[in-house]
């Protein structure tokens, strides 16, 4: 129960701050996603908040964790690298650290300790003047072989994966610019799919973006734990 209350807090703060964007890039749209990382990164000195926290370490560099896989004790932290902005095309590195044990998935699991290294790279096009599609995937070196047959498996294990999302600019501002102006993206409906290749884990789900709110959830059908991942963000932004 007090887990439950702490991630009930997280989604109360995720709620009640502003959402925060990459500034000066040529189309926010690659910023508004369902599961995949953007391309772009936050402004330097800029702290965000959700169920991900995220820092700008410099306006191309941002490091970050998943608080509510931290929660079940599936511990992370998370690095970007914005490289390439164009209006039709955007590309960045990212990286990532995991410590997860088996056992504090399920007690019928073995004692069995995970370190893993996730280097990966994210891509996005625009297919349509409304329409972005964002690619990434990352690979896993572990400490150990990963165990993968009879497990107790979650949706929130991290091995070699890849996913897509799909973004609609449905409801863009009359105006059609933005602030500083940036060309407006107004509300922003996504869906996406992810897969685990190392457990073997499929997930699919859907997001909405309003302006300075993002609401959505994940499903993970064929794992045995933690099937639904909730994703709400006011985004939080404190500058320093």
């Amino acid at each position: 129960m007090k887990r439950v209350g702490l991630i009930v807090s997280v989604l109360v703060l995720a709620a009640a701050a502003p959402e925060a964007r990459a500034s000066k890039v040529e189309n926010p749209q690659f910023a508004y996603t369902h599961m995949q990382p953007s391309p772009f990164t936050l402004p330097a000195g800029r702290l965000v908040y959700g169920t991900e926290l995220a820092f700008g370490l410099t306006d191309f560099l941002q490091v970050g964790t998943n608080i509510l896989r931290d929660f079940f004790r599936m511990y992370n932290a998370n690095a970007k690298l914005s490289l390439v902005d164009y209006p039709s095309f955007a590309f960045g590195l990212t990286g990532g650290f995991e410590y997860f044990n088996y056992k504090n998935i399920s007690s019928s699991n073995p004692d069995f300790q995970v370190t893993s290294y996730l280097p990966g790279a994210v891509a996005a096009f625009a297919l349509l003047p409304r329409v972005a599609l964002v690619v990434a995937g990352s690979y896993s070196i572990t400490n150990v072989a990963l165990k993968t047959d009879g497990i107790v498996t979650s949706g929130y294990m991290h091995g070699i994966s890849t996913g897509a999302d799909i973004s609609w600019a449905y409801n863009p501002p009359k105006s059609g610019k933005g602030e500083k102006g940036a060309r407006a993206v107004g509300n922003v409906a996504c869906a996406g799919v992810t897969y685990d290749v190392s457990f073997k884990v499929l997930g699919i789900g859907a997001s909405h973006h309003w302006p300075g709110f993002h609401i959505g959830i994940h499903y993970y059908p064929n794992a045995s734990q933690h099937r639904f991942l909730p994703i709400l963000a006011g985004g939080g932004a404190v500058d320093f």
